[in-house]
């Protein structure tokens, strides 16, 4: 978003009286636009829209979702750690953490797909078989 220049700095200020109904649900409409409430109202009032740019969304895991991934991710830096002390790693085992991975990447419904697609991806180019 470009910065306004001095001149076009926002000095003034209004009053508005709202129920809490109308407050929570411009509150909500702000924050699902990512903008302040402020920002929010003043490019209603001024434009009668609000224009918003394009985010990425960041997904929110389910507890359980994120302890799985903690325990793969220490098998993983173990596995790290192992063969950057040039220690023997059976064959597989990295294979092996990474389909966990990808397994419960899928158990969650907003990255199932794009798991199901990375998976793809590296059983074509033959990478889990190494």
């Amino acid at each position: 978003m470009a910065r306004r220049s001095e001149d076009q700095s926002r000095t003034e200020v209004i009053g508005v009286r709202l129920t809490k109904a109308e407050r929570m649900r411009l509150e909500h409409r702000a924050a699902a636009a990512g903008f302040t409430v402020s920002a929010f109202a003043a490019q209603v009032l001024a434009r009668g829209q609000v224009t918003v740019e394009s985010r990425p969304r960041t997904a929110v895991l389910p507890p359980e979702l994120v302890a799985e991934f903690k325990r793969i991710g220490n098998n993983l830096n173990q596995i790290a750690h192992a063969l950057n002390s040039r220690k023997n790693v059976r064959d597989g085992v990295v294979a092996v953490q990474f389909r966990d991975f990808l397994l419960a990447l899928a158990r969650d419904r907003e990255l199932a797909p794009r798991a199901a697609k990375l998976a793809d991806s590296f059983v074509k180019s033959g990478r889990l078989d190494r």
